[in-house]
């Protein structure tokens, strides 16, 4: 029996080292630390069990307390480590891309507002040849009462208002 250990099964196991060990640890830690900074509707998308949900809502609680805060981040590190997170990491990504989804939903909209506002007309008909939902007549109007507003903040009040009229558009 010996001669088996050591000539087959002793040489097929991985050895892994302490650092490993420890990094791999640092990464679980993390994922808890991320899925506390979720919000509820976020946490609801991800598959957790009820001993998690708990842990996540207590470490809300404990934010002003350092070492406790540290001491339940290991805490989480360990639940999570006697879980499969495979399928809390592919949640996360979903979350990820759908965020990376708005972010850029919000710059195309900053980008027309400001073609708009400094090319006028000819921004308007671009923008309603890649979106025809947009209302031509309702950002022709806000396009030139911000022409002809005479303060800062009423040109203000009318950009955002016309960020607002692209963003439903788009």
């Amino acid at each position: 029996m010996e001669n088996e250990i050591k000539n087959g099964t002793l040489e097929n196991i991985e050895s892994v080292s302490k650092s490993q060990l420890k990094r791999e640890s640092h990464e679980i830690q993390k994922l808890g630390k991320r899925l506390v900074g979720l919000s509820v509707e976020q946490l609801g998308n991800i598959p957790l069990d009820e001993p998690m949900l708990e842990a996540i809502s207590l470490a809300r609680k404990i934010q002003n307390k350092r070492s406790a805060l540290k001491r339940h981040y290991q805490f989480l590190g360990k639940l999570l480590r006697a879980r499969d997170t495979s399928a809390i990491f592919a949640a996360l990504e979903l979350i990820d891309q759908s965020s990376h989804v708005g972010i850029k939903r919000h710059h195309r909209a900053e980008y027309w507002r400001d073609e708009i506002i400094t090319s006028g007309i000819e921004a308007i008909e671009s923008l309603l040849s890649e979106q025809a939902s947009a209302d031509r007549q309702k950002l022709r109007q806000l396009w030139r009462n911000h022409s002809n507003a005479k303060t800062d903040t009423r040109k203000t009040q009318l950009s955002r208002l016309i960020y607002q009229e692209v963003m439903e558009a788009l």
